[in-house]
């Protein structure tokens, strides 16, 4: 459980074990909602709990975002009914409730935007500090790439996430990850294409799977085209 937000990270490597794993076309069963408790004013609320799903239909991008129509995913940042103050999931778990619950606390980019003034306020540091930049990145590409209904992101917010991705690679601990080629894709995105040139350089294509390889393939030939958009696999 401890490693399990290596924010669904390892490079790849998620994807690897979902896409090679047998797909098994059963419907999604809901378990007892899971209780959630604001660490700022008491409120709880009920969240959907998943006993078993599978991925089914699944879309994977480069960001290592991953939309699974049959196993849908809670948000780890809720927003308080009440005092409309953020906190992390994980940490302020409080049981299961006696009905089931199809609330997943999803947040806007301009939630996640507060979300990250707030616990950057508070000081947060470490693991939270790069899992959020990691879900705010993604959160970026939600809004202007992948919602049907994007547009182009201004200056302003394109510098922002530039900000964030770079942070987020400072902070996010690379030994980890034996190829980074998310290391290599979010450099990618950032515009910083000399950066993400010299990661794949470092990374032995020969040693790669085969699904590694196209994404390894699809990272370079955007960089080449000085192409910073995220892509899907």
């Amino acid at each position: 459980m401890k490693k399990k937000t290596v924010l669904c990270l390892m490079v790849m490597l998620t994807i690897s074990a979902i896409v090679n794993s047998e797909t098994h076309d059963v419907n999604t069963i809901f378990g007892n909602a899971e209780i959630v408790k604001c660490p700022y004013c008491g409120t709880k609320k009920e969240l959907m709990n998943i006993v078993s799903g599978n991925t089914f239909g699944a879309v994977f991008w480069s960001d290592n975002k991953r939309k699974a129509p049959m196993l849908p995913q809670v948000s780890p940042v809720q927003k308080c009914p009440h005092c409309k103050k953020y906190y992390f999931k994980r940490k302020n778990e409080h049981g299961i409730g006696k009905n089931t619950s199809s609330e997943r606390g999803e947040l806007t980019y301009s939630e996640w935007k507060k979300a990250y003034n707030q616990f950057m306020a508070e000081k947060i540091s470490g693991k939270d500090k790069a899992d959020l930049y990691f879900w705010l990145i993604q959160a970026y590409n939600d809004y202007y790439f992948r919602d049907s209904n994007s547009h182009a992101p201004t200056k302003a917010e394109y510098d922002f996430f530039v900000k964030i991705t770079l942070s987020f690679i400072k902070n996010f601990d690379w030994t980890q990850v034996d190829h980074p080629l998310l290391k290599a894709e979010l450099y990618r995105e950032a515009g910083k294409m000399q950066e993400c040139a010299k990661v794949l350089n470092c990374i032995l294509y020969k040693s790669l799977q085969d699904f590694e390889k196209d994404i390894y393939n699809g990272i370079k030939q955007r960089m080449n085209n000085n192409d910073s958009k995220v892509f899907k696999l």
